[in-house]
């Protein structure tokens, strides 16, 4: 018979041909197996069209899995007694091999493996039964007849292929396709260029819609500025064309510069200065009575109070207030089409807030991204409903943990906030204080990031996560200066061609990931782009446009995309659901 379903792919892997033959065989006589004509591997089991793909060599296997997508992999381990440690010491090892790669994104998802076993229960076999289910093995399946090498299929054997094809299409079919979210952390200006700059790249390689399509956007400090008006329905390349000064975007044209006279704090000098005035006096009245006589080391540590934050982020608020207020946008979290969520710091409290959330929905956006990139000691907090908050990254990095709790199974995460890895020793021994400082907070956060990120998908191997972050030779030209608005043009180009980079290395995992949760990855365009970005000494904005013709997409906004809506968008779970798990404390100081 012949199907019009989308193939699904089965890894099998078995001590020898025969075996496999064998089962093969069986599976054409098992019911609910429809061999599919002209092949002899592939059958049609229930819903879905499957293809057995055999491998009888561990290091076959692992070049498989390094470079292909597949649906399920079964390990055979049916054999003789006798041979089951060999034979259980080959599968378990090729599977450590895959475990131990540098990048979780390039690990097989192990609840997608499914074990074949044979014989009546032993301590050898539930002792190699325990180490597959360390390793996050999904499934295994004991064949309880004599596995036989000479004539055709025995009835147990074929009722045992029923079996294998029934449990096989329950975890393809069970796989459940979650929301799609999309994680951006701090950085500061540079870190918003390079998320603009990486999600170009990803949205040259996404149908149209792109990166818009996302059910969720969660954002910390600059990822909120970004994440903001992308929820809101404005696209990558109207935001790239306002900081470059093009035309065709609904967004004017935006000034990064930090050094204006709208962002300096001076009330909160003012303020200070008065208190320290205060103080003085109090203190001179003291010694000229006799009654005190303060130290100058006690003077010093009393007067450093009066050093406060430069800065203040009202400014950057306004901006943004008077993108998400035009006509067709929303400043309100709660007449959005796609959730945001905006991470910040209360400041008295040390606690993480997630603005856009079903206690914090009713703060407008801008002010709550405000509030998320406030990054002391270079912004003052933000003040709303009688509390301080400040920067976001303080207390996380990413949120991606509170993706999953809401149901995102699929997680692309972008974080510009990383160390310059130097590669000579004493380079950052020679730097100045600041420099020393900004690495070790990018340091600490990332590591943060990634100790979380790898113990909780390996608690959660249904989610799909995706990590992009800067080559380390942009991390150099990040890290000189994190909020210098001039370089935005290099940081894009680096930013593109780091991010079609990872997307061609981990090609084989990401489409299939991104198909099943209804994203095609085509990366025709991107190639195109990053060719002419490669082949100019300096970047233009017509650079990241195929044949250099500008091309600004303009999606409907958010109360556009509500008014055309004919049926409403899957739910999101709230945190209120039985079905969010709570966070392991093991992870509570990060949650992604």
């Amino acid at each position: 018979m012949t199907s019009t379903a989308s193939a699904k792919s089965i890894l099998y892997y078995g001590p020898s041909r025969p075996q496999f033959d064998r089962l093969m065989a069986a599976m054409r006589r098992a019911p609910g197996c429809d061999p599919v004509v002209g092949d002899a591997t592939s059958f049609q089991h229930g819903t879905l069209r499957c293809r057995w793909l055999p491998r009888l060599d561990t290091d076959e296997l692992l070049d498989d899995l390094q470079r292909r997508y597949v649906n399920l992999v079964v390990l055979d381990l049916r054999c003789a007694p006798a041979d089951l440690a060999v034979r259980a010491e080959r599968a378990v090892g090729a599977l450590r091999a895959l475990d131990r790669s540098e990048e979780i994104e390039n690990r097989f998802a192990f609840h997608r493996t499914l074990v074949l076993v044979s014989g009546v229960a032993s301590a050898a076999l539930d002792a190699v039964i325990l180490e597959l289910g360390a390793l996050g093995v999904g499934r295994v399946l004991r064949e309880t007849t004599t596995l036989a090498l000479q004539g055709g299929p025995a009835e147990g054997e074929v009722a045992f292929a029923a079996e294998l094809a029934a449990e096989a299409e329950r975890i393809m079919v069970g796989r459940r396709r979650g929301q799609r979210a999309l994680c951006c952390a701090g950085g500061g200006i540079s870190g918003i260029f390079f998320e603009l700059g990486a999600l170009k790249c990803l949205d040259d390689c996404l149908p149209d819609g792109g990166v818009n399509r996302f059910d969720m956007y969660f954002g910390i400090s600059a990822g909120a500025v970004v994440n903001g008006p992308l929820a809101n329905g404005y696209s990558v390349d109207e935001f790239m064309a306002a900081i470059a000064g093009a035309e065709g975007g609904r967004i004017p044209r935006l000034d990064m510069r930090l050094l204006r006279m709208m962002h300096f704090d001076l009330p909160g000098y003012v303020r200070r200065f008065f208190h320290a005035g205060r103080h003085a006096a109090s203190s001179l009245w003291g010694a000229l009575s006799g009654r005190s006589s303060p130290s100058v080391e006690q003077l010093l540590f009393d007067y450093l109070d009066v050093v406060a934050p430069p800065f203040r982020g009202d400014g950057f608020e306004k901006m943004l207030r008077d993108i998400l207020t035009v006509r067709g946008a929303t400043n309100d979290f709660r007449r959005l089409t796609r959730h945001l969520y905006v991470g910040a710091t209360d400041q008295d409290e040390r606690e993480h807030v997630l603005f856009g959330d079903e206690a914090n929905d009713e703060v407008p956006i801008s002010l709550a991204i405000q509030a998320s990139l406030s990054l002391n000691p270079a912004f003052s907090a933000t003040r709303i409903r009688g509390r301080y908050y400040e920067d976001g990254a303080v207390t996380r990095t990413t949120n991606f943990v509170e993706a999953i709790r809401r149901g995102a199974t699929l997680i692309v995460v972008l974080d510009p906030f990383v160390p310059y890895v130097a590669r000579t020793a004493g380079f950052s021994n020679r730097r100045g204080l600041l420099y020393n400082v900004d690495q070790n907070v990018r340091t600490i956060s990332h590591t943060r990031y990634e100790m979380s990120r790898n113990w909780v998908l390996r608690r959660h191997p249904e989610v799909s996560a995706y990590t992009f972050v800067p080559a380390n030779r942009l991390r150099r030209t990040m890290s000189l200066n994190p909020m210098d608005h001039r370089p935005y043009l290099e940081i894009w180009r680096g930013a593109y061609l780091s991010t079609l980079q990872r997307l061609r290395r981990l090609a084989h995992r990401l489409v299939g990931d991104f198909n099943a949760h209804g994203f095609a990855i085509d990366l025709a365009r991107a190639e195109a782009v990053g060719a002419q970005l490669l082949a100019t000494p300096e970047p233009t904005f017509a650079d990241f446009f195929p044949d250099r013709k500008i091309a600004i997409r303009r999606p409907p906004l958010a109360l556009e995309a509500a008014a055309r809506r004919t049926t409403p968008l899957r739910a999101v779970p709230r945190a209120s659901s039985p079905g969010l798990a709570p966070v392991s404390k093991a992870v509570a100081s990060e949650r992604g």
